[in-house]
């Protein structure tokens, strides 16, 4: 039985003979028999998405985009999916769904590598990942934005998950028109400059957390999904009404540890709820009313 993502894929890929299913990996992230195994299985069918000559000592640890053969139908495209999902090593960070040909799609997507800050200067930027791509998907003003995503017919993305080891997959849709296009390098202005560097305490969090054992949610997890899952517990801290910064950390450090079924335990509860309403630290909160829970 297909999972709703893969049979969503498969819908897809069945509307059009011109559709090429394509998967960004980020190579840096695969052990290196992964990695021989892979180039060597998809040698021709293989494409970096950083192709700026001046970052060209990047671009074998950068993202790839893998294909399949340009003959291939939509069941030699689902084995693919099923084949690169088995042995990436849960390296893939995008699907993609287009009629341009993956080597054009390609250079094309690229173009997007490099990018001017508010500042006037030249940064890297991360496109591919779903933080970024969420980001321009919602800023298709800025100039080159809406050509550079125009040739998607459907670019999935990996959402964070509160379930170990599932992996979930939403789509950003571009224009569907297959024609790679010369772009400017994006001017960014400061509120997309400020929306792509995210949460400070997201990525510091993610650092402290990336070793500590006994964290089921982050184990194996590439750096982008943990703080995708840090995004995720700080949004619902703030939706709990925890405005201090350290009740925030204490919040998701309960859940990355405990999970969701903790979150509905009355200890919890009761916790945030004095939290809230008395102003006292979640901490404290924590050791007084799930103590109590267990006695």
């Amino acid at each position: 039985m297909l999972s709703p993502f893969v049979n969503a894929l498969v819908t897809e890929l069945e509307k059009a003979p011109s559709y090429r299913l394509s998967a960004i990996i980020e190579m840096a992230t695969l052990s290196p028999s992964a990695q021989r195994m892979l180039n060597k299985h998809y040698a021709t069918y293989r494409w970096p998405l950083q192709q700026h000559p001046e970052l060209g000592n990047l671009q074998a640890v950068s993202p790839w985009l893998f294909a399949t053969r340009p003959d291939a139908g939509v069941n030699a495209q689902y084995e693919f999916q099923g084949l690169l999902e088995r042995y990436s090593e849960g390296a893939v960070c995008g699907w993609i769904i287009s009629a341009l040909a993956p080597d054009l799609l390609a250079r094309h997507l690229s173009q997007a590598g490099v990018v001017v800050g508010p500042d006037g200067h030249s940064y890297l930027l991360r496109y591919h990942t779903a933080a970024s791509l969420q980001v321009l998907d919602q800023r298709r003003d800025l100039p080159g934005v809406k050509q550079w995503l125009a040739p998607v017919h459907q670019w999935w993305v990996q959402q964070p998950s509160a379930k170990p080891k599932q992996r979930l997959w939403a789509p950003i849709l571009g224009d569907d028109r297959p024609e790679m296009t010369p772009l400017p390098r994006f001017r960014l202005d400061h509120a997309c400059w400020t929306a792509l560097a995210g949460d400070p305490l997201s990525y510091r969090l993610a650092e402290l957390l990336r070793d500590e054992p006994h964290l089921p949610l982050f184990e194996q997890a590439c750096h982008c999904t943990r703080v995708g899952l840090i995004d995720l517990y700080l949004a619902q801290a703030r939706e709990h009404g925890l405005l201090r910064e350290q009740d925030q950390i204490t919040y998701v450090l309960v859940m990355a540890r405990n999970g969701e079924t903790f979150a509905s335990t009355p200890g919890w509860q009761q916790a945030l709820k004095a939290t809230c309403e008395q102003r006292t630290p979640l901490i404290e909160n924590l050791q007084t009313y799930v103590a109590e829970a267990h006695r």
